[in-house]
């Protein structure tokens, strides 16, 4: 490498250097020859990374005392209780094995065999799942739970408009004013017909009046549009 360091360094100042040429040529052939004779170089994909994959049983920890004891057939593999306590309440107030459970004894008879849940999913939320799927395709006109202002901001970065410009017109007394917000979108005026008691509502009824009109929200009686 250092030959040719020094060679480049000498053609830098003058590229017709003969003797600069033949040493950076044959440090290239120095370099390419010890690359060759190498079997692994660093940095090269041999097809395995020599990771060793541990097993379920050996990620577990070595006190027993510690290790899960809930598998997923837990429960369906246990045998029916027919003692302890719980056993000898139950015939303390009436009930025999065998009968159902319940007041007209019209209950299971049977103990119910259930899955030990391991992941931390909802109970629902395989359930839930395709109704959310089907919801989806409606999920671009849903606009609840957003801002006026931020859902015209995205708009207009989506549509690529110019930013909406706003416009505040104050009147009324000190200490009871009003505020009556325009909204400029893609050369378009709208405004709300009644003015608001805080400059931050106005301002997102000024907002809300521009998705009503280009219909992406349903219209609102109460919040009539002068454009």
């Amino acid at each position: 490498m250092a030959k040719r360091i020094k060679a480049s360094k000498l053609l830098a100042k003058d590229p017709n250097d003969y003797e600069a040429r033949h040493l950076l040529k044959e440090a290239d052939d120095q370099i390419r020859a010890w690359a060759e004779s190498k079997k692994n170089l660093p940095g090269k994909f041999t097809g395995t990374t020599g990771v060793n994959i541990l097993k379920a049983d050996q990620l577990g920890p070595d006190d027993p005392r510690f290790s899960v004891w809930a598998k997923k057939d837990f429960l369906k593999q246990t045998n029916a209780v027919n003692s302890g306590v719980g056993l000898k309440l139950m015939q303390k107030m009436g009930w025999t094995p065998g009968e159902g459970l319940g007041k007209g004894r019209d209950g299971p008879l049977e103990p119910l065999v259930l899955d030990i849940k391991s992941d931390r999913k909802g109970l629902v939320a395989s359930e839930e799942l395709p109704e959310l799927k089907k919801l989806r395709p409606n999920s671009g006109k849903n606009l609840a739970g957003k801002h006026p202002v931020s859902v015209l901001m995205e708009l207009c970065s989506k549509k690529r408009w110019h930013a909406p410009q706003f416009t505040c017109l104050e009147s009324g007394p000190s200490n009871n004013r009003r505020f009556l917000w325009k909204a400029v979108v893609n050369g378009v005026e709208y405004q709300p017909s009644v003015p608001s008691t805080s400059k931050k509502t106005g301002k997102a009824q000024a907002c809300q009046v521009v998705l009503q009109s280009l219909g992406l929200v349903p219209r609102d009686p109460l919040l009539p549009v002068i454009l």
